[in-house]
């Protein structure tokens, strides 16, 4: 992902739920009207790999974190 592309999904990340209910509605409306061809399966894997791999991450980062408070106490 571009540096750009970054800057904007944290400005919207720190938007009110509302603002961001507002701006996903349109940027939806505006993909609808593109024309991109649909996505491959090999694609769908390379998503789907990204996805399990930050899940996994997440989840690694969370039991370090709970790991870390049951030592603290």
């Amino acid at each position: 992902m571009h540096a750009t592309s970054q800057n904007i999904l944290e400005a919207f990340n720190q938007l009110p739920e509302i603002e961001k209910h507002a701006i996903a509605s349109e940027i939806i409306k505006q993909v609808a009207l593109l024309e991109i061809p649909p996505l491959t399966d090999e694609a769908l894997t390379e998503i789907a790999d990204a996805l399990f791999a930050e899940h996994d991450k997440m989840e690694t980062e969370d039991a370090e974190a709970k790991s870390r408070g049951s030592l603290v106490s």
